[in-house]
């Protein structure tokens, strides 16, 4: 009897485990497009490798990335060690606080709306928008990378 109880048991956590846990799915479809993404990061990141190596490390290399190529910002978040979630509270920061040093590092005053709005934090879109579109936010992100340490 009491083996048949530690059977009925065993077979309830069984069929828990099967109803309730998640299972690793594969999708080739998505693999093939990750793996794609992944390739074009790498390219990217060798492009900058070269230019390097051929011209010396310059502020121009960077701002030519992140005009040029769809990564570019990933690839120069990855070189830094920086994840585009800090980054993004980074950039958030930078328009929050009242640093004249950092501000003028940055470019803030020809960037950002002078209009006290509510600050929420940037998309990944709007801030690709603004990298592309604004030369002085592009600028100031560059700069931020290279002398942002710098600042006291």
């Amino acid at each position: 009897m009491n083996y048949m109880n530690n059977l009925k048991e065993q077979e309830i956590k069984y069929n828990t485990v099967i109803d309730k846990n998640t299972f690793f799915y594969f999708s080739k479809g998505f693999e093939e497009q990750y793996e794609s993404h992944i390739n074009s990061i790498r390219e990217t990141l060798l492009i900058i490798k070269n230019r390097i190596e051929s011209n010396g490390l310059k502020k121009e290399i960077f701002a030519n990335l992140l005009i040029e190529k769809e990564n570019g910002l990933t690839a120069i978040l990855a070189l830094t060690g920086l994840s585009l979630e800090n980054f993004k509270r980074l950039i958030t920061i930078i328009r929050i606080v009242d640093d004249k040093e950092l501000s003028s590092l940055v470019n803030k005053n020809k960037w950002i709306n002078d209009d006290k709005e509510i600050v929420s934090e940037w998309s990944d879109k709007a801030i690709s928008r603004m990298i592309i579109g604004n030369e002085d936010f592009r600028e100031g992100i560059i700069n931020l990378f290279f002398e942002g340490a710098s600042l006291s």
